[in-house]
């Protein structure tokens, strides 16, 4: 599954409550196999009332809408889980300001030098925010099953749950199954970016226009030299100086980092009698799903001399695609072309482990 789009699952859970009937509940019953519970998602308005993470509520993902965040109950924890898309494109450059007024004539006389660059408009007020909306009725749980490139890869007929749900690739797109046909809860994408920054001053406008020339003075009488005519008038000042262009739009910010795909299922790996115990069960059998990710605590001292490795045959053949390790925790984010079969061993030990069976989610028959 694309880990970068799971981030508007609010959005999916409000629009869910309009193509399905029924409300979330947490008295559904929990699974016999604490590792096949199903992810579904439940609601309840603060994080006061989570109900009490038992062995009844292992797996289950529960939706605060007071502050529109995720928690999932793992191993009697609720944990926080961060659902952030990514950062959107930023928006387009704003308007330029109104043109200044022109100057006033000024007296005549030497050219007055270029108009100074007239200030940018002033930048208008945001809108207020809107009210508050009232809250949406519950939903129906529904559970992410994995994801298929197009819409008509989903098929008209499908064999699984009413509550199935993927993700179209190529419309970031959740569909969900209501239990004739499907429903499409529309786009998941992150919201928009901020605008950008504004771009540099322009240049300084032309010079004016030369002023005209004052009149001549009068000529003096005969004889005695006549007094010198008074100067003429200065020329008029040139008019103001074209406003320069304006600036070139922003860069645009920089991508958001990607989001990231929660773990769907932790277990705890520990060591009694030469055998491996799987969340407390004896060398039990596990079931995985392709595009979905699993941690594996392998922090227990139990496992001192017995290195828990994947494999695909039960004493060997150490598997390593998807894998990742780091503070003691095993992180396997299952391949599309995993085996069906896998193993779990110790290196140093034989008929420790036991097996994993690989599967992949949604079928056409």
């Amino acid at each position: 599954m694309n880990a970068t789009k799971i981030a508007s699952f609010c959005l999916c859970l409000s629009m869910l409550a309009t193509a399905f009937s029924g409300c979330l509940s947490d008295e559904t019953e929990p699974d016999s196999d604490p590792e096949l519970d199903d992810w579904n998602v439940f609601y309840v308005q603060s994080e006061s009332e989570l109900p009490a993470c038992g062995s009844d509520q292992d797996g289950r993902l529960y939706y605060i809408a007071g502050d529109s965040s995720f928690h999932s109950c793992s191993d009697n924890t609720w944990t926080a889980i961060d659902l952030t898309g990514p950062q959107g494109a930023t928006g387009s450059q704003g308007p330029a300001g109104a043109q200044g007024p022109a100057g006033a004539q000024g007296p005549a006389g030497a050219q007055g030098p270029a108009g100074a660059q007239g200030p940018a408009g002033a930048q208008g007020p945001a809108g207020v925010q809107g009210p508050q909306g009232e809250a949406g009725t519950d939903g129906t749980s529904f559970n992410i099953i994995g994801t298929v490139d197009d819409t008509s890869d989903l098929g008209e007929i499908y064999i699984g749950d009413a509550g199935d749900g993927f993700l179209v690739n190529s419309t970031t797109h959740i569909h969900v199954w209501s239990g004739s046909e499907w429903i499409d809860l529309g786009d998941i994408s992150g919201p928009t970016g901020a605008i950008g920054p504004a771009g540099p001053q322009g240049e300084p406008g032309a010079d004016g226009a030369p002023g005209q020339d004052g009149q001549d003075g009068s000529d003096g009488a005969p004889g005695q030299d006549g007094q010198d005519g008074q100067d003429g008038q200065d020329g008029s000042d040139g008019a103001p100086g074209q406003d320069g262009q304006d600036g070139s739009d922003g860069a645009d910010g920089a991508q958001g980092p990607p989001g990231t795909m929660p773990v769907v299922m932790e277990m705890t790996i520990t060591v009694s009698g030469m055998k491996y115990y799987i969340n407390g069960i004896q060398q039990a059998d596990i079931v995985l799903y392709r595009g979905f990710t699993y941690n594996f605590d392998l922090s227990s001292s139990t496992l001192g001399f017995h290195p828990f490795t994947l494999g695909t045959l039960a004493e060997g053949g150490q598997y390593t695609s998807g894998t990742s390790t780091a503070n003691q925790i095993l992180s396997f984010t299952v391949p599309l072309d995993a085996p069906d079969d896998l193993f779990y061993y110790c290196q140093n030990h034989g008929n420790m482990g036991g097996s994993i069976e690989v599967s992949s989610l949604g079928s056409i028959s």
